[in-house]
């Protein structure tokens, strides 16, 4: 899909017209973020999350939550097994006030069942609100039985509340399984402000059937905005994201005070029209280098692989700069990357420019 500036304002103007809930807030509180319920859940979360998983110091996630966020995204698979300690850290003595996600790769019960054993353990909390299974792609992994048996079980034990599924791949095939099975609560997607419409659509649908929709991947990557002054790109590509129907939360990584302020603001102020040329202004610097997670590669690729894992690997190296967020995908991922560095002949025309076996092959050789 190429992004083109009409495709933007039909979208932004939407967009517009399913605003954010008003914020309860007055003048002398300015940063009471909107609430939205996430999908039949009912738990009430503010429409800013955070993203936790490159964060170290609990301090910066503390501050967030100070600010009015109340919903953190982590995983055990997340700094080495660190970041749901550092999170354990940060929602000490308000614990109630914070949902928490994590997530658990799909294995055997035993497998399953001690990772979310250590994920208590490490968070240091007796129950978690959200457990999700992690990078979902199709339509038979949503509906194992034997998995789903697994999960109500932990359930029903009290280890977590709620579940739900992850996915960065066969999106719209994944959401649709969620909506029609009817087992999961809620689904974490990938979505920025130049996903296919087709993606949106479904989100919506979902979400109108009661699913809970959590967004990441919302600001393509962390790539530099350096030379956007004021209001950041990603301010404006999170903006997008949060008035499209459906989107309860967003779960953007922030590393710093900065940044959550910078994203705090961006929930709060109403779009504009400017943010179309901003958007453009970005589009144009993440040429060849970010996602839209349309999953077309996926069909193109004689071997079904496509460029997904290549494409996150690479927004994981060169966009966050994160060697080890990168070398937590699994072998899975890594093997995919090694058969798209190897092959002789790319049958992958990509609908945002990424050179998929030129970027294969750096990955490869980054984590080689």
């Amino acid at each position: 899909m190429h992004f083109k500036r009409r495709d933007l304002l039909k979208g932004t103007i939407a967009s517009l017209l399913y605003s954010i809930v008003p914020a309860r807030s007055s003048a002398d509180q300015p940063d009471k973020l909107p609430k939205r319920v996430l999908g039949r859940t009912g738990l009430e979360v503010a429409v800013l999350g955070y993203g936790a998983m490159q964060v170290s110091d609990p301090a910066i996630i503390r501050h967030g939550l100070e600010r009015g966020i109340n919903y953190i995204d982590t995983a055990d698979c997340y700094m080495g097994g660190r970041n749901e300690k550092v999170v354990g850290k940060a929602v000490t003595g308000i614990r109630d006030r914070v949902v928490i996600a994590t997530k658990v790769h799909i294995s055997s019960e035993s497998r399953m069942r001690k990772s979310v054993d250590r994920s208590l353990k490490s968070l240091g909390v007796p129950s978690i609100d959200l457990v999700q299974l992690h990078n979902i792609r199709s339509r038979d992994e949503v509906v194992r039985k034997d998995v789903q048996i697994a999960m109500k079980k932990m359930q029903q034990e009290g280890k977590f509340r709620f579940t739900a599924v992850t996915t960065h791949s066969n999106q719209v095939e994944v959401l649709k399984a969620v909506m029609e099975d009817g087992f999961y609560d809620a689904v974490l997607v990938a979505v920025n402000f130049r996903s296919p419409d087709r993606l949106y659509d479904t989100i919506r649908q979902a979400a109108e059937a009661g699913v809970g929709i959590i967004a990441m991947k919302t600001q393509n990557g962390g790539y530099s905005d350096k030379d956007i002054p004021e209001l950041t790109p990603h301010q404006a590509a999170l903006r997008y994201v949060l008035r499209k129907p459906g989107i309860h939360v967003a779960v953007p990584g922030m590393l710093s005070k900065k940044m959550i302020a910078e994203n705090i603001e961006a929930t709060i102020r109403n779009a504009d029209l400017a943010d179309v040329f901003r958007l453009e202004h970005y589009q144009r610097e993440l040429a060849g280098r970010s996602c839209s997670f349309c999953s077309s590669c996926i069909d193109q690729c004689r071997f079904g692989v496509g460029g997904l894992d290549v494409a996150r690997t690479m927004m994981y190296l060169e966009g966050y700069r994160d060697k080890r967020l990168a070398m937590a995908s699994g072998r899975d991922v890594f093997a995919n990357i090694r058969l798209c560095a190897d092959c002789k002949i790319c049958t992958v025309s990509c609908s945002q420019n990424i050179d998929i076996k030129g970027a294969a092959q750096r990955m490869h050789h980054h984590l080689a």
